[in-house]
């Protein structure tokens, strides 16, 4: 196996990992916030998303230029990390906006 494919399905598996980890955070953050009674819980939920999505989008457009574009497996990386950016929005975007805390 050669680097680059080394490269591309490491950033294959990143997306989503990464997604995970935002995942994990912000429903932490979220329950820790909740029983801390934190003054600035919201402020925070929406930082950690702001900057989930940062990182995802960062990673999802910069896949290309570290995996190249020959071969299949690089395609393949590209188009996860850009679902999961996708899967980031639209799954952490409640968590954020709204209190669980009763």
């Amino acid at each position: 196996m050669s680097g680059q494919s080394r490269r591309a399905l490491l950033l294959l598996v990143a997306g989503f990992s990464l997604w995970a980890l935002a995942f994990v955070v912000l429903y932490a953050l979220q329950a820790l916030g909740c029983a801390y009674s934190w003054p600035q819980h919201r402020l925070i939920m929406i930082s950690a998303y702001l900057l989930a999505i940062l990182a995802m989008a960062w990673l999802a457009w910069a896949t290309p230029h570290w995996a190249g574009d020959k071969g299949v497996l690089p395609i393949a990386a590209k188009w996860a990390n850009r679902a999961a950016l996708a899967a980031t929005i639209l799954i952490l975007l409640p968590v954020s906006f709204a209190s669980a805390c009763i």
